[in-house]
C-alpha cells in the first residue's frame, strides 16, 4: 500500500509556520519510509567520498569497455551504446544513447580528466549516424519528441563541458524546429496546448506527456542561459523568448499533469482522459523545471511544488521493505524503466543544492540519496563493475551479458551522490 503526504499548497508569503509544517511534514514522511533494514544496508559499504569517486569511475569504465560499440575491434566505428553488454544486443535504443552518453560527462565534469573528451565527437558523429528512425532530411530528426528531447540536453551539457559551440547550436537546432514545434494548437481540446509525445501520428493516438514537457521545458531554460551565445551566432530568439518557453510549458504541465496537493505528475492526457500512472523520471524533470523556474522568478510557490514532487517520489515510488528505489528496471529485462530512477536522481541534486531549500529537507534527501549510493555499490561485483537490475537480489559477474540502462542509472547515481558530497 502506497504511503501519500497530503501537505497543504499554500503561498510563501513570510509565514514562517507555513514553511515549517511544510518541513516538518517533509520530514516525517521521508524518515517514516526509512527502514531498519534499510539503515542496516546503508552500513555495508564505505560512502567517503574517495571510494565513491573509485567507484564510479569503474563504473564508468565498465560501461565504455563493455557497451561502447567502438570498444570492440569488429566494431570500431559504431559510435554508440549497445542495449546489452559484451554485444550481447548492438541494438541503438536511440534516447538511451543521451544517458549514458550523460555519464561520460559526468566523469568529465567530475575529474577534468581529458580522455573523457574524445567520446564527444565519437558520440556527436554516430548519434545521428546510427539513428535507425531518423527522417532523410535530417539525420538527427526522429518522430519521438522526448526522446530527441534527451539528445538535446546531452548537446547542451556537452556544450558547458568543453566549450565548443557547435553542440549548442545543435542543440537550439533541434528544440526550435522539431520540439517547441509540437507545441498546442492553444485551442485543441482537451490539451490546449502542451508538447506532443509524438511529433507526426494518427489522431487517436495523440497525447501530450510528462516525458516531453517536462525535458522540453528544461531544454527552453539551458537555452535561455545561454542565450548572449545563440544571439552571437545569429539566433533570431532572445534570451526572453526562451524563459517565455519554460513558463508555458512548465504552466501547461502543472495544470494538466501536476497534482499539487499529492505532489503527483502524471504520464500524459490523450483524447479521452488522463493516465494516472506515475514515474520517477516524470517527477524528476517536473522537479527540474520548478526549480528553473524558482531560478527565474524567486517565487517560492515553485519550490514548494520541486518539493512535492520530490516527496511523492521518495513516499511512493521506492521498495516498501527498504525505503530505497533498489529495483531500477519495470522487469528484469532492463528497458526503458532502467533509467528512469537514474533520471529522477540527477535533477533531485538541483533540490539538495538550492541554497533556499529548508535543512530538513535538504538533509533527509542528502541521507536518502547516500543510502541508496551504498546499497548499489553493493550490489557490484569487484571485476565486473556493472549495477544490476535489483541492487538487493542481483549481482552482475564478469562477462555475463548484462542491461545497460541499470548500468546508467547506477553510474548516475553515484555521480549525483559525489556532486552533493563536495557541495556540503
Amino acid at each position: 500500500m502506497t504511503r501519500r503526504t497530503h501537505i497543504p499548497r499554500q503561498r510563501f508569503n513570510g509565514i514562517k509556520y507555513a514553511w515549517l509544517y511544510c518541513c516538518c511534514c517533509f520530514l516525517f514522511s521521508l524518515i517514516s519510509h526509512q527502514t531498519a533494514e534499510a539503515q542496516k544496508l546503508s552500513n555495508d559499504v564505505n560512502i567517503q567520498e574517495e571510494n565513491v569517486v573509485t567507484t564510479f569511475l569503474a563504473t564508468t569504465d565498465a560501461l565504455i569497455s563493455n557497451f561502447w560499440g567502438a570498444s570492440f575491434p569488429e566494431s570500431s566505428d559504431q559510435f554508440y551504446f549497445y542495449s546489452w553488454s559484451q554485444q550481447a544486443n548492438k541494438k541503438n535504443e536511440w534516447w538511451w544513447q543521451a544517458h549514458s552518453m550523460d555519464v561520460i560527462i559526468d566523469a568529465y565534469r567530475l575529474t577534468g580528466d581529458t580522455r573523457y573528451l574524445q567520446f564527444y565527437e565519437q558520440w556527436y558523429d554516430g548519434i545521428c549516424r546510427f539513428n535507425y528512425e531518423h527522417y532523410d532530411d535530417d539525420p538527427w530528426r526522429n518522430n519521438s519528441v522526448d526522446d530527441l528531447e534527451w539528445i538535446t540536453i546531452t548537446l547542451i551539457r556537452m556544450y558547458e563541458t568543453s566549450g565548443n559551440e557547435k553542440y549548442l547550436l545543435k542543440a537550439q537546432h533541434l528544440y526550435d524546429s522539431y520540439i517547441i514545434t509540437t507545441w498546442g494548437p492553444d485551442d485543441e481540446a482537451p490539451w490546449f496546448g502542451g508538447i506532443s509525445w509524438e511529433a507526426v501520428c494518427e489522431p487517436e493516438r495523440k497525447t501530450k506527456n510528462a516525458c516531453s514537457n517536462g525535458p522540453g521545458a528544461i531544454i527552453a531554460a539551458m537555452l535561455a542561459r545561454h542565450g548572449s551565445v545563440l544571439i552571437a551566432n545569429g539566433s533570431k530568439k532572445t534570451t526572453l523568448d526562451y524563459e517565455n518557453d519554460l513558463k508555458r510549458i512548465y504552466q501547461w504541465e502543472r495544470k494538466y499533469l501536476f497534482n499539487p496537493e499529492t505532489g503527483a505528475v502524471y504520464d500524459n492526457i490523450n483524447r479521452r482522459r488522463t493516465a494516472y500512472r506515475v514515474a520517477s523520471y516524470n517527477t524528476g524533470t517536473f522537479l527540474a523545471a520548478a526549480m528553473d523556474m524558482y531560478a527565474l522568478t524567486h517565487d517560492r510557490d515553485y519550490l514548494h511544488d520541486a518539493i512535492m514532487a520530490a516527496d511523492y517520489t521518495v513516499c511512493n515510488l521506492t521498495d516498501p521493505t527498504t525505503g530505497l528505489m533498489n529495483n531500477v528496471a519495470r522487469s528484469m529485462n532492463g528497458g526503458d524503466g532502467g533509467l528512469f530512477h537514474g533520471i529522477f536522481f540527477r535533477y533531485l541534486t538541483r533540490l539538495i543544492l538550492c541554497s533556499d531549500t529548508p535543512d530538513e529537507i535538504r538533509n533527509s534527501l542528502r541521507r536518502f540519496v547516500a543510502d541508496n549510493a551504498r546499497l548499489a555499490m553493493s550490489c557490484l561485483d569487484g571485476e565486473a563493475m556493472i549495477f544490476s537490475r535489483n541492487w538487493l537480489t542481483e549481482s552482475i559477474g564478469k562477462n555475463e551479458p548484462a542491461p545497460l540502462t541499470p548500468h546508467v542509472t547506477g553510474c548516475t547515481l553515484l555521480a549525483a551522490q559525489i556532486e552533493v558530497m563536495r557541495n556540503y
